[in-house]
């Protein structure tokens, strides 16, 4: 009865969460944001026509989630640029900024994949922002030209971000990288593109992102409390609870309704992505249009013939 009960909550959880936007999870360490996070993944993955991409900082996801694909991410395969490097393999540059490397590999990895993970072994918190940046930008420019062109939609694509303050902190990230994810954010919604967010402190985040999604609070520090979350509680039954919630137990504060997550229980065991059979460098002309075909399949689900 109550494993029913939990279940009815998560799934009403999810399906406010995709008629909202955004969900930001918050809690102390040790109170289960990551299995939570796991739990979260594997409901959504559960969906029709929805793909889940999964970011951690430290190997969890790739060792203990569902039988779904990784790929590790080195620190060598997100450069600084400080001018335009002529390599032929990457998978998206900006001039005077960074450069994501390996871009056969990656796109091979999001288009043949209906859910992935990306451990990133990266050193500094503004190419690890970088990344994620290039990989969310990568389905907000095919979502934006769906739209554009008034396509039927075909996916939804979740995005599942643990120490997400790394990524939108602007205090702490280049001003240029932020503003990028922040205008992506902004309308992520309207192009079926959903984040799924957890950090430790509420206070860690910037507000342009935290006042635009749903929160989920399990037991928070006393000094978050304080500062930010007594406010935001003020009217819940829960406001004075919430400093002593047990492990796995969170708040959604949409519309005050505790939320028990169980004990994650994986199908299947994650493997590596196989990234061994590279394929030939084509020319930039050659690549380019390889490109269009990929998007033209995509859109119109059929492959693209030659006059």
């Amino acid at each position: 009865m109550q494993k029913q009960q939990n279940n009815e909550e998560i799934k009403l959880l999810i399906d406010d969460v995709l008629a909202y936007g955004d969900l930001l999870l918050i809690a102390n360490k040790g109170i289960g944001k990551t299995n939570s996070l796991m739990v979260l993944a594997q409901a959504f993955r559960k969906l029709e026509n929805t793909k889940v991409i999964i970011f951690e900082d430290f190997p969890k996801f790739c060792l203990e989630f569902d039988a779904i694909p990784f790929m590790v991410i080195h620190d060598s395969d997100v450069q600084e640029s400080s001018h335009v490097i002529d390599v032929e393999d990457y998978f998206i540059r900006h001039e005077r900024d960074y450069q994501v490397n390996r871009g056969y590999a990656i796109e091979e990895f999001l288009e043949t994949n209906k859910s992935c993970i990306f451990t990133m072994e990266i050193s500094d918190i503004e190419r690890s922002a970088f990344f994620i940046y290039s990989v969310v930008n990568y389905y907000y420019r095919k979502a934006y030209l769906r739209k554009f062109k008034g396509y039927e939609k075909t996916e939804r694509v979740i995005f599942i971000i643990e120490e997400s303050q790394n990524v939108f902190d602007s205090s702490t990230i280049s001003k240029k990288i932020f503003n990028r994810l922040r205008k992506i954010f902004s309308v992520a919604r309207n192009l079926d593109l959903h984040f799924v967010l957890a950090s430790q402190r509420l206070q860690d985040l910037n507000t342009k992102i935290r006042g635009r999604t749903r929160l989920l609070l399990g037991r928070v520090s006393l000094d978050d409390f304080e500062l930010k979350i007594r406010r935001l509680l003020r009217n819940s039954k829960y406001k004075k609870a919430i400093l002593e919630f047990e492990r796995g137990l969170f708040l959604y504060c949409a519309n005050d309704m505790l939320v028990k997550f169980p004990k994650f229980s994986a199908i299947g065991k994650p493997y590596e992505f196989d990234t061994t059979a590279k394929p030939t460098p084509q020319p930039q002309q050659q690549r380019q249009k390889s490109l269009s075909e990929k998007v033209y399949k995509f859109l119109f689900g059929k492959e693209v013939f030659e006059a």
